[in-house]
């Protein structure tokens, strides 16, 4: 139906996304429409009603008449006041003199010779080469390609120092998707424009356009059809919108009885069923048309997932007020923010940290350094320190104690495994190399690294106890294998456990495999292991004549006995529960014992940090794989069907997890409403053996798109297609499990998705362990998510006594420090480490706000400068900012001498810099002090060594203050470094 667009503006329109998105294809450009940033995919292809659209466009898009569509945040963005000045047109043909040029690149913020050059009458600026005929622009390449027009844009980074919004500069009137969500700051920029609600949450007049929504379907094609049938009958026009080609398909053919037609654009004609490509979603009868999608009729609701990809937890701008952090000398603070302040003229500024009782302490940014995080291990922040009162002294003392005494138990414990008469396997040159042969790959550096420490450890006289920690995929497997390799070679036997049956059969596969053609006899034991093959492998280990063994806890029952075990490897120790563990202990009592994880259960790498087991980390990823995209969304119907369409679109396969036997067909049968497109296989523990292992392999091979399953699947699984998992109620399940669930996709070079769903409310800690392993995502994560988990849950009892009261007051960093240094004191190894060096010099050193505007900018580089070790990469981080920000500002200037200073002089192992009234001194630990005297002497300025405190004296006469940070490093360049 037409509508006067014009009687729209000023009102506020309750309609479907589909009805809304055709009443802006309808607006003459330009126009604007605005949008959550997860609604924004409904209105990014208006090609069905025949317009297309700008969807987030910048610079390159100002002279553009066309409709645009931005997210709220993007319509926010920082943007020039005068966009024209930093936007350069490029025509073939027009006139460029070569000086304008240049300058007008500078102001962009590209530099000559480093971010373009000039070769005559050629200038390159990256994938851009513009030849010149005297000052007329004769040709243009784009990436090689000629073009007649190219619009450049500002180098990345320079919008942080705009000052307009982006909205102001796209003129026509606006639509409001989802007002209600529309940020406060948005409102002002509405004053004097034309604009339209699409929603609720804002006082403006309703206006009613006659359009009836629809109820959604569900899944039923059969209420479906029998509201086809009435209004085809009554001569509507019936438009359904698909978002999947997938599902053009199968609706043609599952609606054939309505003799569909699949058009490009909209309309079709009336009294007929036209199906149309677009991704909207809702559904209306609007006088004569009827409106339909795809997410109407397979689902309800809409996208609410967010992505999270690998922001990793050691990032230093992640510092935000609000966070907990540890002062050596004081304790936890809570961080407020940073606060200019001037002291004797200088200007400088001062983290805030809030202690007990509103107590503050400002700390100079160049402290950052000492402070570290308290992450919190439970659901309450962790309580603050008084300030004055040493109570942070008296727990740390008090931790000290406890700690030593922990200390000499693991060193007694170390001891006696090393002095435990053991079995030594040796090279075997002609035996060795046999294996290797049938490895398609070449082994990583970790790889090979891990390797020889295991090797070296069958090597010694004494019992191995280590750790392989290493990433879901990334070649643990590898490395057990030729360790039991190189045993079978001596005529020892080996054991492998593991914890799932499936995990059991597929290293069964890889180990027959791999030593195919070689006299090594391997039987697996498990539930699919027929009885009168499991008396015949309980016999041959007896009897010596099976090599190795390859089993479930049913290795660990009794009636299993080894003629000669020389090695037990434990595949996820963190899966066996305490029996287990215990009988896994009496077995390795003096066998080499080789543990295999990709997340180590917290215990076991707190046993590895403080050096009780000794630890490989395989950290390198197989060349070609790619970080594993993770979304975090409460239960979405729409979302569910969407995720598995595009993975089955793109040929792939999607697991889908379903932790709860008693529901799991029921489920099912929601899939095949939901997902009609997709075949689906369902496995879960209490099924048949023999049906389970069909299942798999059968959807290995191909006949089933989506597996249906509980987390069975968790542990070695291998699909190569299978590239999207979709875990419902993931805050029920460990890190650990989450994190090896993840790890059945993306193990080969296609980019893999894992969505993790959620009820709407989570509790605190369910949030941290999503949000850990949502950020998390990066290759190699799994020693970092191990961490994660000590911090949400505690270490619990290591050895006996309880450590976890210790670790809630002072963090687990601080307590494993106290730990290692006790360790370290009872070895008698000394470490020596550099104390900080106090720089105190009446300089105002800062980067002001009026130069980095943003404080999560200020606090992001303040860190950066804190941690950084060497002059290049102040020197990277200073060119950062003048890219971003333009010249540095006298302040921020000093601030970056101050910092190169502090470098040098922790080079040079000095104490502290500081001045009085006439001088500038340096101190130095000790005396006397290696120094080239000559070369003192004919610095500028007057120099004189001091013996108490040890050092030199540096005269201020003739200096500028702003110049001493130079004065004192060309003194200190003379001193050698320590």
């Amino acid at each position: 139906m037409e509508v006067a667009l014009e009687r729209l503006y000023g009102h506020r329109l309750a309609l479907p996304q589909v009805v809304a998105a055709r009443l802006f294809a309808q607006e003459p450009p330009p126009a604007v429409l605005l949008a959550p940033e997860d609604r924004l995919r409904r209105y990014r292809d208006l090609s069905a009603f025949g317009v297309p659209v700008y969807v987030n466009p910048g610079l390159e898009a100002l002279e553009e008449r066309a409709l645009f569509v931005f997210s709220y945040e993007e319509a926010l963005a920082p943007f020039p006041e005068d966009p024209t000045a930093w936007r350069l047109v490029l025509e073939v043909g027009r006139s460029y003199p070569r000086a304008e040029l240049l300058d007008r690149l500078l102001r962009m913020g590209y530099a000559r010779d480093e971010d373009y050059r000039v070769l005559g009458g050629v200038l390159e600026l990256g994938e851009v080469r513009l030849e010149f005929f005297g000052e007329e622009l004769e040709r243009l390449l784009v990436a090689g390609e000629a073009r007649r027009r190219h619009v450049l844009l500002p180098k990345p980074g320079k919008a942080e120092g705009f000052t307009s919004k982006k909205l102001r500069h796209f003129p026509g009137p606006v639509y409001l998707d989802t007002p209600a969500l529309a940020p406060k700051d948005l409102w002002p920029l509405l004053e004097g424009r034309p604009w339209v609600a699409l929603g609720g949450g804002v006082e403006l007049p309703p206006l009613d356009l006659g359009v009836r929504p629809l109820a959604p379907y569900r899944g039923s094609l059969k209420a479906l059809e029998k509201d086809l049938g009435r209004w085809l009958s009554e001569g509507k026009r019936v438009h359904l919108f698909v978002g999947h080609a997938r599902t053009l398909e199968y609706l043609r053919r599952r609606l054939a009885a309505f003799d569909p037609l699949v058009l490009e654009r909209f309309p079709g004609p009336k009294g007929r069923l036209s199906l149309v490509p677009g991704p909207f979603e809702g559904g209306a009868e609007w006088g004569e048309e009827v409106l339909l999608t795809e997410a109407l009729v397979f689902a309800t609701g809409s996208v609410r997932g967010r992505l999270r990809v690998g922001e990793g937890l050691s990032d230093p701008g992640a510092l935000a007020p609000g966070d907990f952090l540890i002062h050596p000398d004081h304790g936890i603070g809570q961080y407020l923010g940073l606060e200019t302040r001037e002291v004797l003229g200088a200007k400088r500024d001062y983290l805030v940290l809030r202690y007990k009782g509103e107590g503050k302490l400002y700390l100079p940014v160049e402290q950052l350094p000492l402070l570290k995080r308290h992450p919190g291990t439970t659901d309450d922040p962790p309580e603050l320190s008084s300030l004055g009162k040493g109570e942070w002294q008296r727990l740390r003392e008090k931790a000290r104690k406890d700690v030593e005494e922990l200390a000499a138990r693991l060193l007694v414990l170390q001891a006696k495994r090393k002095a435990t008469p053991g079995r030594a396997f040796p090279p075997l040159p002609d035996w060795d190399p046999l294996v290797e042969r049938g490895f398609p790959y070449e082994l990583t550096p970790d790889q090979r690294q891990a390797l020889e420490e295991v090797l070296r450890d069958l090597e010694a006289p004494y019992p191995m106890d280590r750790l392989v920690s290493g990433d879901v995929g990334f070649g643990k497997t590898e490395v057990a294998l030729r360790a039991a390799h190189r045993v079978v070679g001596h005529g020892a036997q080996v054991a492998l456990l593991v914890p799932t049956t499936l995990l059991a059969e597929q290293h069964g596969k890889t180990f027959r495999e791999r030593f195919a053609g070689l006299p090594v006899r391997i039987g697996v034991l498990s539930r699919f292991t027929p009885p009168k093959e499991e008396e015949a492998i309980l016999k041959g280990l007896r009897e010596g004549s099976v090599d190795i063994v390859i089993g479930t806890h049913r290795l660990l029952q009794p009636d299993v006995g080894f003629k000669d075990l020389g090695l037990l490897i434990v595949d996820e120790e963190h899966r066996f529960g305490v029996a287990q563990k215990e009988r896994i202990r009496e077995l390795k009592a003096e066998v080499d014992t080789l543990y295999l994880s990709a997340t180590p259960i917290p215990r076991t790498l707190y046993s590895a940090l403080v050096g009780l087991k000794d630890l490989s980390s395989i950290k390198t990823p197989p060349p070609g794989r790619k970080p594993i995209r993770t979304f975090l969304a409460p239960f979405d119907p729409l979302l569910v069907r969407e995720a598995i369409l595009l993975e089955l679109e793109r040929g792939g396969k999607v697991f889908y997890v379903h932790d709860r036997v008693a529901s799991i067909e029921a489920r099912r049968r929601y899939l095949e409403n939901l997902v009609p497109e997709a075949r689906i296989g369902v496995v879960h523990g209490q099924m048949p053996e023999g049906l389970v292992e069909e299942t798999m392999l059968l959807f290995a091979e191909g006949a089933y798109d989506v597996l249906l399953a509980t987390t069975i699947i968790e542990s070695g699984l291998d699909v190569g297609e299978a590239n999207t998992i979709l875990i419902e109620r993931a805050d029920r399940l460990g890190l650990a499990t989450l994190y090896q669930l993840r790890g059945r996709v993306g193990r080969r070079e296609q980019e893999a998705y894992a969505y993790l769903f959620h009820p709407p409310r989570l509790t605190e800690a369910a949030e941290k362990r999503l949000s850990a392993i949502a950020d998390l995502s990066d290759l190699g994560s799994g020693h970092l998510l191990a961490e994660k988990d000590m911090e949400i849950r505690g270490v619990g009892n290591l050895l006996g006594p309880e450590q976890h009261g210790h670790i809630r007051a002072l963090s687990l960093e601080v307590y494993t420090e106290l730990l290692e240094e006790a360790i370290r004191k009872l070895k008698g190894e000394v470490k020596e480490e550099r104390p900080q060096v106090t720089v105190d010099l009446a300089l105002s050193a800062r980067l002001p706000a009026e130069y980095v505007p943003s404080l999560e900018a200020r606090s992001r580089y303040y860190s950066r400068f804190a941690e950084a070790t060497s002059l290049a990469e102040v020197a990277r981080l200073v060119r950062e900012l003048k890219e971003r920000y333009g010249p540095l500002p006298e302040e921020a200037e000093n601030f970056v001498q101050l910092t190169r200073l502090r470098l040098v002089a922790q080079r040079k192992g000095v104490l502290s810099l500081t001045e009085d009234l006439t001088h500038l001194q340096a101190v130095f630990p000790r005396w006397p002090l290696d120094y080239d005297a000559k070369a003192l002497r004919q610095l500028p300025f007057r120099v004189e060594l001091t013996q108490y405190p040890p050092g030199f004296r540096l005269e201020k006469k003739g200096l500028k203050p702003r110049e001493y940070p130079e004065a004192l490093m060309q003194a200190l360049y003379l001193f050698a470094d320590r």
